[in-house]
């Protein structure tokens, strides 16, 4: 634990929230428990924050701005093909490990609606660019759709059901994926 004198800025509070929501649960992310976990006082909390609506609200914007917004904005403007850019997508995903809260906030989502609502528009927005890659590729129909739904699934859920392999094995399992997912 820190120091009662640690100060961290909004961003730097909103990734260490998220720390403590995917590792202990969203009981930690009572205001009195959260700023315990994070060594911080309480006036510390409301700097940031006006309330815990405003926190909830600002977690989950946190999160879907960084494990999803700011990824897709960069590999956008990509040069290259379609499966050079899912490559390049897969490959920050597993490297950064964006999709390490993603099974927390789900679980939070059942509980509190803002959640919810932000869950739902990240599922949203990630199904739309990974259906855009699949359909520059010439997939078509419900071939499409399955292909993307399965993809947004895999990538955002297995970091949560399976045990982190090491990266050397990681780093072939994602070329195979790969070939897996853009063979015809």
């Amino acid at each position: 634990m820190t120091s009662k004198s640690t100060r961290y800025s909004r961003d730097e509070f909103l990734a260490r929230s998220l720390e403590v929501l995917s590792r202990d649960g969203e009981a930690k992310l009572r205001i009195d428990r959260l700023v315990s976990q994070l060594g911080v006082t309480t006036g510390s909390f409301y700097w940031h924050f006006e309330n815990r609506a405003d926190f909830v609200r600002s977690l989950a914007g946190y999160w879907a701005l960084s494990s999803t917004q700011v990824v897709i904005d960069d590999i956008e403007v990509m040069e290259g093909s379609p499966e050079d850019r899912l490559l390049s997508l897969m490959r920050r995903f597993s490297r950064q490990d964006l999709a390490g809260h993603d099974l927390a906030m789900r679980t939070w989502a059942f509980h509190e609606p803002e959640v919810a609502t932000i869950v739902t528009k990240v599922d949203r927005m990630r199904l739309t660019f990974v259906r855009s890659l699949f359909k520059e590729m010439g997939f078509e129909g419900d071939e499409l759709e399955t292909r993307t739904r399965v993809f947004v699934t895999a990538l955002s859920l297995e970091r949560g059901i399976l045990v982190r392999e090491p990266s050397g094995r990681r780093s072939r399992a994602l070329r195979s994926w790969h070939e897996f997912f853009t063979r015809p």
